[in-house]
């Protein structure tokens, strides 16, 4: 139903625009995209196009010193082919920005997300047409005191939640809690430096102990980290992020993990019409199989975006990647699965008018494995119209 809605939408309301000032807009809009090889299968690949649409109401009000958010979606995703896949998705996305004094402020926030799981990893023969919905939900409370504008103290807490309508034990349904305290300090130049602890327990809701598989039920996650905001000049930045991680599992140390992550973005605007960010990351993630208990991806990146005119801008973006597959339990024999993934994307947005924004893109990935079965290879090509008002 949603998906017959939305076309309309952009005729009823051709020239609906979106004011800044308004506490309330709605959105909508609608995609089609063709997938040559929407399973990432290494041979016989199956092909299908997928329609997705949505609409939703956004809210941004200021109440004095507090201001509220809130930004609720509903999208329906329909697959030409594998209907099996259709879903509709709930999205929201909630804030209260609140400030008790001019020195203590913080955000009370809550975010849900449903999507479905990719099969780059979710790639089980048996189930490859069967839809895996993964809904993600996260409430965060943040609290910041700065009776000087310069040194703040931050504290907070924060719930999530991840769930799979398939099992899928790699990433398996959880519950974490966490706590987060440390300090930051604001230059009178507008650069940052904030030193952060993150203490989590998590539980597999799902699981129960199992000795033969080493799949265990609960873990706690230690994290100190160091961010970096820095204002080089008027037309360059850079964001930096190094942490310190460490998970430790209940019952089964042999899926316990640790080391260095971190992330570096800088952007450079060398002119009014060209913006580029360039990216570097190395990351940790828990992937429990019979051969490995987590992964590191190694990332590097860079996105140009160049504005053609005030209404068409064009971007671009080149990755590559290597993902290690690390924490062998000794169940089966890791080989040293190491998969090299590269993609580049092309896109245009064309903006008419303030409210309508009609776009295309094409973009190409593959990944290449030292084991037999993973590698692929995968074309998309879509179009899209988006509408604020």
């Amino acid at each position: 139903m949603l998906l017959s809605l939305c076309l309309p939408t952009f005729l009823i309301f051709p020239m609906a625009h979106a004011d800044e000032n308004d506490p309330i807009n709605f959105i909508a809009g609608i995609s089609r995209v063709h997938d040559n090889n929407l399973f990432r299968e290494s041979t016989m690949e199956r092909s299908d196009n997928i329609t997705t649409a949505y609409a939703g109401v956004r809210l941004d009000k200021q109440y004095s010193m507090q201001r509220f958010k809130a930004d609720f979606t509903l999208t329906a995703y329909r697959y030409q082919k594998y209907d099996v896949l259709d879903f509709d998705a709930k999205d929201y996305k909630g804030a209260w920005l609140w400030k008790l004094t001019p020195y203590l402020s913080g955000t009370l926030s809550a975010d849900r997300k449903q999507q479905l799981t990719t099969f780059e990893d979710y790639r089980n023969l048996s189930v490859v047409t069967l839809q895996n919905v993964r809904v993600s939900e996260n409430q965060h409370f943040e609290a910041d005191f700065s009776p000087h504008g310069i040194w703040h103290l931050l504290g907070g807490a924060t719930r999530s939640t991840q769930s799979n309508s398939k099992t899928f034990q790699a990433e398996d349904s959880f519950t974490m809690n966490a706590l987060d305290a440390g300090v930051k300090y604001d230059f009178r130049s507008g650069s940052s430096i904030t030193l952060m602890g993150h203490e989590r327990r998590g539980n597999y809701e799902d699981r129960t102990i199992n000795t033969a598989t080493l799949f265990d039920t609960k873990f706690d996650e230690s994290e100190a980290e160091a961010k970096l905001s820095w204002l080089i000049s008027g037309k360059s930045q850079v964001n930096a992020r190094a942490a310190y991680v460490t998970r430790n599992h209940d019952n089964f140390s042999q899926r316990d993990y640790s080391g260095v992550v971190g992330r570096v973005d800088y952007r450079w605007m060398p002119a009014g019409k060209l913006s580029i960010t360039a990216s570097a990351s190395s990351d940790l993630s828990s992937f429990q199989t019979d051969y490995s208990s987590y992964t590191r991806n190694n990332t590097l990146s860079i996105s140009p975006v160049y504005a053609l005119s005030d209404k068409i801008s064009m971007r671009a973006t080149a990755s590559a990647s290597e993902r290690t597959f690390l924490g062998e339990v000794g169940i089966s024999i890791n080989n040293g699965r190491v998969d090299t993934s590269k993609s580049i994307s092309l896109g245009v947005d064309w903006t008419p008018l303030r409210s309508v924004t009609i776009g295309a893109n094409l973009a190409r990935s593959s990944r290449s494995s030292n084991l037999a079965g993973f590698d692929f290879t995968d074309t998309t090509a879509g179009l899209n119209a988006n509408l604020f008002f």
